[in-house]
């Protein structure tokens, strides 16, 4: 018996309603302000991130991520069933991909936040915050001499050893930031994998003079970054 009425309490909680349903306008209405506010974030992600591969993937995929949890969280907030079904059907979802950067979890920390901030109803407390969080982010990496990067690309190098360091200099000044990613040594030759990141005005045909001049055997290839190596 008392079994019975147990099993009929917790029926009865998992079917009421937790929340008031909002009405349509409102959840179009937020819905807009948040495809505004997370492409705001992708936007500011590619612009001033100062992180060094693959930032033009992450930064187009940050919308989706925050106007994905935006639908979730309007629909299973609603329901203290459907939340229980939420946790159990993203329990035996595995993610693969590793995050590279601390800066980009930063981001997609953020882009989950708006979206739950907008699927909540907190539009303007999470406009304001957002907000906020960009402008401070802004001044505190200009102010420590970030260069806004206009590219990012991975440099592949074919090298002699006795080279490699005179090499590695070159790179370090003709670009805005780099990053050794990968090396192979092969008999008297190093193989160098290199995430570079460059400004505006960066002269390529420079760049690969001056390492010709270094190593007239040199071998090296430039692509877009974004490519796991």
């Amino acid at each position: 018996m008392l079994e019975n009425v147990a099993m009929e309490k917790l029926n009865d909680l998992l079917t009421i309603q937790q929340f008031a349903e909002q009405s349509i306008s409102v959840v179009m209405i937020n819905l807009f302000l948040c495809m505004m506010l997370v492409s705001l974030v992708g936007w500011f992600y590619k612009k001033f991130s100062r992180s060094l591969g693959g930032k033009t993937h992450v930064g187009a995929i940050l919308p989706l991520i925050g106007l994905t949890v935006f639908m979730v969280i309007t629909v299973v907030k609603s329901s203290l069933a459907l939340s229980l079904g939420l946790v159990g059907a993203l329990s035996i979802v595995r993610f693969r991909t590793p995050i590279k950067e601390p800066e980009e979890l930063g981001y997609i920390f953020l882009t989950i936040a708006v979206g739950l901030g907008f699927g909540a109803g907190f539009s303007m407390l999470t406009t304001l915050v957002t907000f906020t969080i960009l402008v401070y982010l802004y001044f505190t990496g200009t102010s420590r001499g970030a260069l806004k990067i206009d590219g990012e690309y991975t440099l592949l190098i074919k090298v002699s050893q006795n080279k490699y360091n005179e090499v590695s200099k070159i790179i370090g000044k003709k670009v805005t930031a780099y990053k050794l990613i990968r090396t192979e040594s092969i008999g008297n030759k190093i193989n160098a994998y290199f995430n570079i990141s460059v400004s505006e005005d960066f002269n390529f045909q420079e760049l690969i003079d001056e390492l010709k001049n270094s190593d007239n055997e040199m071998d090296f290839n430039m692509v877009e970054s974004g490519v796991n190596w």
